[in-house]
């Protein structure tokens, strides 16, 4: 009868789905069931008879119940986490005393509240969120930021969001918004359009940048019927006309050139456009906004821009920060960004303080769209929920670039040249993530870096 009473405890010991271990006095461990192996990442037979002191030592457990029932001789419950399995444990331990009130034993139960503390983590950042925004942002709405995937916790973003919807109110016209490269110039652009007059109206967005000048003129003035070779034979809407009564967003404005930059201050000027090959001007109404990274100021003096449509364009001037001058955004930014992608890839990854603290103290030269990228390749590259170590590693300085190669004495002029700015673009390919980050590192166009990309056969690494 004794052996068929240990069958059914060994058996619903085995079965619970909560990990159970038994400990003895000195804080061995004596047994110990499959949920409970499951949940620490660890083999029964490698720890039984070994002391919790030890697993806490070598890192297996940060915490350990057990021990510190034995020290306080009273029922402890504590929130232990298990880098092995990435499981964040609610722990209870209770002590069972002998005839002389001496701790015999310590049963330990333990269970998965992995979820409840990512839907706690997120419901205090949410509250967080809240608070400040209600006391701080005057006259911003919260569900304003979050259909934007705008983030302002930081002084001088809250500023730039403040000026931008005074703007957008006032349905303020030939906006300029600077930054670099990543900081969100396109997302702020479509959150003054949408909390304008013209929020309902069409919002139209080119990068000038990315067109050759002829084919950027006809995308933004249209062409008449026969304009060029190849043309429609019933000519073409341009961007101008299809923004009518709405919003034209102008990406990287300092690339135009000066043909373009010319028929652009015309319109500024008296709201008229005259398409390729037309003979009749025609009257469009609508918001210009403009972005760059460039420091248009100085482009005017080396004559690249033309000063009277900077001057026309720089009416109203909005500056984006970059990301490492407002690391109180990257915490909410990382949030988004990690509900985001778990939704998406279907995880339940997360980052601890660590983890935090590498991205608090990261440069971002690719601002707000490199920590985009870098918390989605975390989310679907590291094989643990538990981020901290993968993120450390990405965010570790890269080992130095290789010198470029030697080349041979006798080689010609052109052919060094050609060689060197190979390896010049094959080093910007290894390093940048965008064409536009590859145009910044070598100094040169976002076409120009296309074009030599193909001729040397590289690409980018992959985002």
């Amino acid at each position: 009868m004794a052996s068929e009473s240990c069958k059914y405890l060994d058996a619903i010991f085995n079965r619970s789905a909560d990990g159970l271990l038994i400990c003895d006095s000195r804080g061995r461990i004596l047994k110990m069931n499959r949920a409970a192996e499951k949940l620490n990442g660890i083999r029964a037979d490698d720890v039984l008879g070994r002391d919790v002191k030890s697993l806490v030592a070598e890192g297996q457990i940060n915490r350990s119940a057990t021990q510190e029932v034995l020290e306080t001789r009273r029922q402890v419950s504590l929130v232990q986490s298990t880098p092995k399995s990435g499981y964040t444990l609610l722990v209870t331990g209770t002590p069972v005393f002998d005839e002389n009130r001496e701790i015999r034993y310590v049963v330990v139960n333990e269970r998965d509240i992995s979820l409840i503390e990512d839907m706690r983590r997120e419901l205090a950042q949410v509250r967080q969120t809240s608070e400040k925004m209600r006391e701080e942002l005057t006259g911003l709405a919260l569900m304003e930021l979050k259909d934007n995937n705008i983030v302002a916790q930081s002084s001088s973003m809250k500023l730039t969001l403040n000026l931008a919807l005074k703007l957008a109110r006032m349905d303020a016209s030939n906006i300029l918004i600077q930054g670099e490269s990543g900081t969100g110039k396109g997302l702020l652009a479509k959150f003054i359009h949408k909390n304008g007059v013209r929020g309902e109206n069409p919002f139209i967005q080119i990068n000038c940048a990315a067109l050759p000048e002829n084919l950027l003129e006809a995308e933004l003035f249209g062409y008449e019927k026969g304009a060029f070779t190849g043309a429609r034979e019933s000519g073409k809407a341009g961007l101008f006309e299809l923004a009518d009564g709405g919003t034209l967003f102008l990406d990287e404005i300092g690339e135009l050139s000066p043909g373009v930059q010319a028929k652009l201050l015309k319109y500024l000027d008296d709201h008229e456009i005259m398409p390729v090959g037309g003979t009749r001007p025609k009257t469009i109404d609508c918001t210009i906004l403009a972005a760059t990274n460039r420091n248009l100021a100085q482009h005017t003096r080396t004559k690249k821009f033309r000063l009277d449509l900077f001057h026309r364009l720089n009416t109203f001037t909005l500056s984006i920060p970059p990301l490492r001058d407002r690391p109180e955004d990257i915490l909410e930014l990382v949030a988004i960004c990690l509900k985001q992608n778990n939704k998406r890839y279907k995880r339940r990854a997360y980052i601890g303080h660590q983890g935090y603290d590498a991205l608090k103290s990261h440069a971002f030269p690719g601002n707000v769209r490199e920590l985009i990228n870098l918390i989605k390749q975390a989310v679907v590259m590291c094989d643990r929920r538990f981020l901290d170590d993968y993120l450390i590693r990405s965010l570790s300085p890269p080992a130095s670039a290789p010198a470029p190669r030697a080349h041979k004495g006798n080689a010609s002029l052109p052919d060094k040249l050609a060689a060197l700015e190979r390896d010049l673009v094959a080093e910007a390919a290894g390093r940048c993530r965008t064409t536009r980050e590859a145009a910044e590192f070598l100094g040169i166009s976002q076409p120009t870096v296309v074009r030599k990309l193909k001729k040397y056969g590289l690409e980018l690494i992959q985002p």
